[in-house]
């Protein structure tokens, strides 16, 4: 198993929570989600998934970054369903594409159509449309919303093998990890009350 990764759920200066600006939250979450997308990868590996090095490790970890986006945005929605919302989604999700140009535009060379940041943009638009139809509730995303992640992780996989095997594994266990540490760090930066265990929530 992956060992647990610390991220920051709260600001260093305690006035900030009263004056924070959407982008300053954005701004605050883009290494939570790159980190906690990073880390699923890798508990995938330790999975024994295949995930080579290069393109298909990119796409794996644009899907994922993409569900944590939209996963960030409904609980952005609770606290601000209007302008609020809007200005940190498109920040985050700018903040998140650029991160992923500047680690894999030198390394792997510049991706066709744009490149890696409006690669990212573009999915995470697509995504964002197909998810909309699933409802994402106080304890979480609803089963549908699970499943559309995970078969979107499945045609990710380039090995025939682990695509029986990945939209489960997506759906039980690296679709909720996600939602669990996006759901604390944004509580946590929103000054929101903190959700219930997963324990508690899902019958685990």
């Amino acid at each position: 198993m992956a060992r647990p990764i610390r991220l920051k759920t709260h600001w260093f200066k305690e006035e900030r929570t009263q004056s924070r600006t959407p982008e300053d939250v954005a701004s605050a979450m883009t290494p939570i989600v790159w980190r906690t997308a990073n880390h699923r990868v890798q508990n995938l590996r330790e999975g024994k998934f295949e995930i080579a090095p290069g393109a298909s490790y990119v796409e794996i970890l644009a899907e994922l970054m993409c569900f944590e986006i939209v996963v960030a945005d409904r609980i952005a929605f609770r606290y601000d369903p209007g302008d609020w919302r809007e200005r940190f989604t498109a920040s985050l999700t700018n903040r998140v594409g650029a991160l992923l140009q500047e680690n894999f535009d030198e390394l792997l060379g510049p991706a066709p159509g744009g490149g890696y940041k409006k690669r990212f943009v573009d999915l995470c638009n697509r995504r964002a449309t197909e998810y909309a139809y699933f409802d994402y509730g106080p304890d979480g995303p609803e089963f549908g919303m699970l499943r559309h992640f995970g078969e979107s992780v499945t045609h990710a996989m380039t090995d025939p093998d682990d695509r029986r095997w990945a939209a489960d594994q997506a759906m039980t266990v690296e679709g909720p990890e996600c939602v669990d540490v996006i759901e604390r760090g944004m509580r946590g930066l929103l000054g929101m009350e903190p959700k219930r265990p997963r324990s508690l929530t899902r019958g685990d």
